[in-house]
């Protein structure tokens, strides 16, 4: 069910802060590049009513200008156009522009010029001059001259036959005009100086003859003045941010929010005692909830599978525990009805018999813990010598008078193991032979591979029924109950093998039986 192009959790929340993170610097951004936009776009419109009004000043102060152009000799000397070159990180803010020299009114120094600059100051709210070659203002829109601006550095930059235009900050008593007026509050006036050359194809900064200089200032439209008069083409971007908005949230709804629900109701479905069911989420959602939804069924399916055995085992261990207890108990009841009229050897058989069931419940008891603890716990292993373990094992059995035959096929056999539950599985196996080889020798045979050691243990006695072979190693069943078999010893035997990653199997020869267990190396 995992999902392996699945973003991870801390992608999706690591992309949603840095969103959140770069929005402000991209929001100024953008404010910085439409502020840039609409001071080139002022400054586009100043020079081509510059140029317009230097041409009409020519034709005033040279009336020969108003003759055709001849064609030029290169033809990349057709064309000298003046571009927008003003840049917010580039361009410096300069003070307001000054006057020097005496003002002159109620004279029109240049009679065509001036009617023309007032109304073109109507329609396009510029402040439009004409300076003769010594930057002296000859016409205006507010029909005054004879003052100077040759000090400004964009006027004289265009008496020297450059054009260099400048931002100036912009000086205003007035209120704010409302958005829907003409009139602009921002902070900056875009101030641009055109020089008017003899030579009408003349480029700016080669030194050519210049006649006269036209100046031309204008405050550009703000942001919220221009974002005001685009608003209708602003409008579709903006629902469509909206929807994009949107359709985040609810792309994070389903891929964090809608997975964890689901996979909570599962939860407490199963909590409430509801079988484990399959831990679906959606194919989008991160990694992170597809792992945990695989870690929770595999829990969910564990649990259901340790409440079986818990059950199971409880019930095989009641019905164990049932015929000793039976059998106590009527033994005792027999005694206290007897009284005083049961004869000794009566009392002592009774006696007997429970004394042999006791200690046959502490056998089963002691047997029934000692697996659970196997089946329950993953203690630490550590390393274990097999080689002089058996050795030991061996000698310790033939100390008891059951004989033993070691056939060890290797000089060391290390392990990672459990001791105490090596130790169990072990003396099970060798318990089993001695019981079932009714005395004669237990053969134990060790050989080791490049992934595995094997210990095979095989007893002398009768020959193991084929009916047996595959059900030896469940819990309480056994061939030899009436010698005191509890039915837990190999049961124990396969816990420990395969809480060791190992196996266990059992094979009839033609006298006894041989039991195989295999450990990885």
């Amino acid at each position: 069910m995992r999902t392996r192009w699945a973003p991870r959790v801390r992608t999706l929340v690591g992309v949603l802060f840095l969103l959140v993170l770069v929005l402000p610097f991209l929001l100024i951004g953008v404010q910085r590049l439409l502020e840039n936009a609409l001071i080139l776009d002022t400054e586009h419109a100043l020079l081509t009513e510059a140029v317009v009004v230097g041409e009409a000043y020519r034709a005033e102060v040279d009336p020969e200008a108003a003759t055709p152009l001849t064609e030029p000799e290169d033809d990349g000397a057709r064309f000298a156009a003046l571009v927008p070159r003003l840049d917010l990180a580039e361009s410096p803010v300069l003070p307001a522009a000054t006057r020097r020299g005496e003002v002159v009114t109620g004279t029109v120094a240049s009679s065509h010029l001036t009617p023309i600059l007032e109304r073109a100051l109507v329609r396009n709210l510029s402040g439009v001059r004409v300076l003769d070659p010594d930057g002296i203002v000859v016409a205006s829109p507010q029909r005054v001259h004879g003052y100077s601006l040759a000090h400004l550095p964009e006027v004289a930059a265009a008496l020297a036959g450059d054009y260099r235009p400048v931002l100036r900050r912009r000086v205003s008593d007035e209120d704010r005009p409302p958005l829907d007026s003409p009139s602009r509050a921002a902070d900056l006036r875009v101030s641009l100086a055109v020089p008017v050359f003899r030579d009408p194809r003349a480029r700016t900064g080669q030194g050519a003859e210049v006649i006269g200089v036209v100046y031309a200032s204008r405050t550009p439209l703000d942001i919220t003045k221009a974002l005001w008069a685009w608003r209708a083409k602003l409008f579709l971007p903006f629902w469509v941010s909206v929807a994009v908005t949107f359709a985040a949230v609810i792309f994070l709804s389903i891929t964090l929010s809608r997975p964890l629900s689901r996979l909570r109701a599962h939860a407490e479905q199963v909590a409430a005692g509801a079988p484990a069911a399959g831990y679906e989420v959606e194919r989008v959602a991160p990694m992170e909830v597809h792992v945990l939804a695989d870690a929770l069924e595999r829990m969910s399916l564990q649990l259901e599978a340790r409440a079986d055995y818990i059950r199971e085992f409880a019930a095989n261990a009641a019905h164990e525990l049932k015929t000793p207890l039976t059998s106590l108990r009527g033994a005792a009841e027999v005694l206290l009805e007897a009284g005083d009229g049961a004869s000794f050897a009566q009392r002592t058989r009774f006696l007997e018999n429970i004394q042999k069931d006791a200690v046959r419940m502490d056998q089963l008891v002691q047997r029934i813990l000692e697996l659970a603890r196997i089946e329950s716990t993953r203690p630490a292993r550590e390393r274990v010598d097999l080689v002089p373990y058996l050795e030991g094992l061996a000698e310790r059995y033939r100390r008891r008078g059951q004989p033993v035959v070691l056939e060890l096929g290797a000089a060391q056999v290390e392990l990672q193991a459990v001791p105490e539950q090596l130790e169990s599985l072990f003396v099970n196996l060798m318990d089993n032979a001695a019981r079932h080889g009714e005395g004669r020798p237990v053969r134990v045979v060790l050989t080791r591979s490049s992934r595995e050691v094997a210990v095979e243990v095989t007893d002398d006695g009768p020959p193991l029924p084929e009916g047996h072979l595959d059900r030896v190693f469940e819990r309480f069943y056994s061939t030899s109950r009436s010698q005191g078999g509890t039915g837990l010893g190999l049961a124990i035997v396969r816990a420990v093998a395969e809480a060791h990653g190992g196996t266990v199997e059992a094979r009839a020869e033609a006298r006894g039986a041989t039991f195989r267990v295999a450990l990885p190396v």
